[in-house]
């Protein structure tokens, strides 16, 4: 039998491997050098240059050495718009490039000033190229720079600029990869001289350094060799002169223990002892624990007591799962140059002694202190997994089941029914094998509108009656359609209302009821088949009158002769703004079924559910010989979204974009829709984007997270934590006293009574919006910035000639089921993957003045006029086959 070793060895020397070691500029090329191993011979070699859709055959040879370079020109790299490819062929196989062990620590893969353009490399399978920073300008200009002293948090440099005017700041852009910070710099007292005292927006890694003079960022030029590096709170900084470019090597300050022991006491805390070496004890020093979360901005300290070599802290057990999420700790040394280090683990930690399962919440947690990828010392929590699922439905009797429930102490479990709306709620105790009928429950009494939603959960409850798990349940043999259903059934009430109850399920599979309710009174066509094409009946969501289906719904009674009525519910906040206007209906009056029952014509902006007082399906009341019309309520291309085709057994007829890349990159290829089934024409809402007067403000818009269900999840998500932190941070709310700004906080419909109720004690220039107190086109228009995270809105705001920053602290969550179109192509701006990031390129903005970003939008938006109400009628009227009447000769 060959053991793991040998195995490793023998793949050593039979894999082949192409490995990227370097790459360099010279005054025509920019050069990669690729390493070969395991290759025993070569018929041919050749690389391609690939710019979005175009290939061009670049130079490539073989060396001496049998490696391998690759010769890109200059103008090719002048081309980039976002990103590019090179592909390297050997023996006619394209290779799987990978980074040799010295390609970070030799390129750090180096950004390249290139004619005025910032690009960055990466190696993933191919070679990667792309433009970074097209919002700035730079220039290939150097500035002169020399270090004139180092200290504690203190950078002193002689720049070869005119005198620094005593008082006003000097801004150091400093770049890494997609980041980049400001280092603010107070002239010395010697002219040209500037120190800088505060590099805690730093993370670890190597950052390039820029001056900006007028707008544009110059490269600055080091002409000392090999520095000593100096000390910050956090880090350890060395200045860098490679190819005479100043860059900054930022590493986390590190204490080495020579041993760790951690506890479990019987009194609910945990004990952590380090076991100090000689160097790292110092007599005047205090030290404390950080228990630091990243994802939520949330530390705690514990005070260390110090006996003989060791230190020694209690931490509650409380405190470590106020979150489950992970979490990472060091050590603060108290001095007169206090520091925060990582922890640097070897063999201090061993598997024994690092896993606990205890009781918390009511239930058993596992916790496992370990050594992280950067050998510090972390923290991760998990709870344990609710099994459970409905396995079959027959007619309104469910067969389920619920495991693990011996997880949770004195507790039962139980299955809610919830009405989404008022939160009204049933329940029945539920236990392994259970079997429910759901016509033995009051589903009428439960209604808290007509036409609702009722959700499913199983909840955990202590014998207390507290609430420890909500969760959402699963059809095991769900088969999602948006307009069809599991099971129906019709109750009568003494009133002889019609009362539907049809068991569906959610995009994510989880169960649940939809219902509507058809009144005595309501007089019902003999034939529901017959539609009136003249008949259009728009809407949005049924509670709002903001987006694309108010702005056409207005149009079309201007200025054209078709029978058009608008939708919308008594009780919602924009029903005030157009209760005057001509054909406005109530949503489920007698009105409203009348029209619903004539209508040829269904336009929204979401899922024809919002504007029918009964169910879109095949068989209710006609529903199929409607032409069905997706206004859309943003631009595709980022999230996937659930309007694919294949969640429909009667799709939308004509889908709404906005360019040719949405309509054949996500509508066709990635949602399924034929050429006809898409029109360009652009979103209805377009038109009324009119910038009068120049803004001042700043708009922070985020959108919604899918994952969140319940109250319990949300306000333990990172999401809410992101946000709490984001308007609570210091260097931003000093930036808007500084410059007079207000930022204006309006939180996506869902959570806006979760940030209210949360954040009641706000800074003066934090404005919270209230939902419905002004339109998203007010707002939009009244904004010098928008700051959102992956909302559509951006469009928008980018039409109106302003710029967007985006917060990407999730992204890869986010996009876990993927992206329709890479980030670069449809983020048109600045993007921040964590808060003080996010917080610089505000300030960036601010300091040029609400500049915007020099963007090319035209792959986003082909029509940059006020004409889309007037292409999408036509295209309707196309559909219907009607000729369509100019504008002029229309009303």
């Amino acid at each position: 039998m060959i053991g793991s070793r040998t195995l490793k060895r023998m793949k050593n020397y039979l894999v082949k491997k192409a490995q990227v070691e370097r790459h360099y500029l010279t005054d025509e090329h920019l050069v990669f050098e690729i390493t070969l191993t395991n290759f025993l011979f070569f018929n041919e070699i050749h690389a391609e240059f690939w710019n979005d859709d175009e290939m061009i055959e670049v130079t490539s040879e073989l060396t001496d050495q049998d490696d391998i370079r690759v010769f890109i020109p200059i103008e090719l790299l002048e081309t980039i718009e976002t990103s590019a490819r090179v592909k390297v062929f050997i023996n006619n196989k394209a290779a799987w490039l990978t980074e040799h062990p010295s390609y970070k620590e030799g390129d750090f893969n180096e950004s390249l000033l290139v004619n005025e353009r910032y690009l960055t490399t990466r190696v993933k399978k191919n070679l990667q190229i792309s433009h970074r920073f097209s919002e700035f300008r730079f220039s290939g200009q150097e500035v002169y720079s020399e270090i004139e002293g180092l200290g504690y948090d203190r950078l002193a440099l002689d720049l070869d600029l005119p005198v620094l005017v005593s008082g006003n700041a000097t801004e150091i852009y400093a770049f890494k990869n997609r980041q980049f910070t400001i280092l603010h710099g107070e002239p010395a007292e010697e002219s040209g001289r500037m120190i800088v005292r505060d590099f805690s927006d730093l993370s670890t890694g190597i950052w390039r350094l820029f001056v900006q003079l007028d707008g544009t960022l110059h490269p600055l030029h080091l002409d000392t060799g090999a520095v000593e590096g100096f000390s910050s709170l956090h880090h350890r900084i060395r200045p860098i002169q490679r190819a005479n470019s100043f860059y900054l090597e930022v590493r986390p300050n590190a204490f080495r223990p020579d041993g760790v022991k951690i506890k479990n006491l019987d009194d609910g805390h945990f004990h952590l002892s380090l076991a100090l070496s000689p160097v790292d004890q110092a007599d005047d020093a205090e030290y404390a624990l950080l228990m630091d979360e990243p994802k939520s901005g949330r530390s705690r300290t514990y005070p260390f007591i110090k006996h003989d070599n060791s230190l020694h802290t209690h931490i509650p057990l409380e405190d470590l799962f106020q979150t489950l999420f992970a979490k990472r700790f060091f050590l603060i040394q108290q001095s007169e140059e206090p520091k925060v280090s990582q922890f640097r683990l070897g063999a201090q930690l061993r598997q024994t002694d690092v896993r606990f399962k205890v009781i918390a919440d009511s239930q058993y947690m596992k916790l496992r202190f370990y050594k992280r990828k950067d050998k510090s010392l972390g923290l991760k929590l998990s709870r344990p997994k609710l099994r459970k699922a409905i396995q079959d439905i027959d007619g309104f009797r469910l067969d389920g089941f619920i495991g693990s429930t011996d997880e949770f102490i004195d507790s039962t479990a139980y299955l809610l029914l919830e009405d989404r709306l008022s939160l009204e709620a049933r329940k029945i105790r539920i236990n392994d094998n259970f079997t429910i009928d759901l016509e033995d429950w009051d589903l009428i009494g439960l209604k808290s509108k007509e036409k609702t939603i009722f959700d499913f959960f199983v909840v955990i409850e202590t014998d207390n009656g507290d609430v420890i798990r909500k969760e959402k349940i699963k059809y095991r043999k769900a088969d999602y359609k948006k307009d069809n259903y599991y099971s129906y059934k019709v109750i009568r009430d003494a009133a002889q209302n019609e009362h539907h109850f049809m068991i569906t399920t959610t995009p994510f599979d989880n169960l649940k009821i939809e219902t509507f309710t058809i009144p005595a009174a309501i007089r019902i066509p003999e034939d529901v088949n017959v539609k009136d094409p003249n008949v259009w009946l728009v809407g949005e969501r049924s509670n709002t009158a903001q987006d694309n289906g108010i702005v056409l719904f207005q149009w079309l009674v201007e200025n054209t002769d078709v029978e058009a009525y608008y939708v919308i519910e008594e009780d919602s906040l924009d029903y005030a703004s157009i209760r005057h206007l001509e054909n406005v209906l109530l949503f489920g009056t007698p009105e409203h079924f009348d029209v619903a029952f004539r209508a040829g014509v269904l336009l929204c902006t979401h899922d024809i559910e919002n504007i029918l007082p009964y169910k879109p399906a095949r068989g209710f009341f006609g529903y199929e010989n409607t032409k069905r019309i997706f206004l859309q309520h943003g631009v595709l291309g980022r999230k996937n979204v659930e309007y694919h085709k294949r969640n429909y057994e009667l799709p939308f007829h004509q889908f709404v974009v906005s360019s040719e890349p949405e309509k054949e990159t996500v509508v066709m290829e990635e949602m399924g829709y034929a050429d006809e089934e898409v029109i360009v024409t652009g979103l209805a809402r377009f038109d009324r984007l009119v910038q009068q007067e120049p803004p001042r403000d700043i708009l922070l818009m985020p959108t919604w997270r899918d994952w969140i269900n319940t109250d319990e999840q949300f306000l333990a998500s990172e999401y809410y934590l992101a946000y709490t932190n984001l308007i609570q941070n210091e260097k931003l709310l000093a930036l808007l006293d500084e410059h007079t700004i207000d930022l204006y906080f309006y939180p996506h419909y869902r959570a806006q009574n979760y940030f209210q109720l949360g954040t009641r004690e706000l800074h003066e220039r934090i404005k919270f919006i209230q939902l419905g107190s002004v339109t998203v086109q007010q707002l939009l228009i009244r904004h010098a910035l928008l700051v959102t995270d992956y909302s559509s809105v951006s469009f928008d705001f980018t039409l109106l000639d302003k710029p967007v920053v985006y917060y990407h602290f999730d992204v890869e969550r986010f996009f876990r089921r993927g992206i329709l179109r890479p980030i670069d192509e449809t983020f048109i701006g600045g993007i921040a993957g964590h808060e003080e990031e996010l917080v610089s390129i505000i300030e960036d903005r601010i300091v040029h003045g609400f500049a915007n970003f020099d963007m090319d939008i035209t792959g986003i938006i082909k029509y940059q006029d006020q004409n889309n109400c007037q292409r999408i009628y036509e295209r309707v009227c196309g559909l219907l086959g009607e000729p369509v009447v100019e504008a002029d000769e229309m009303k």
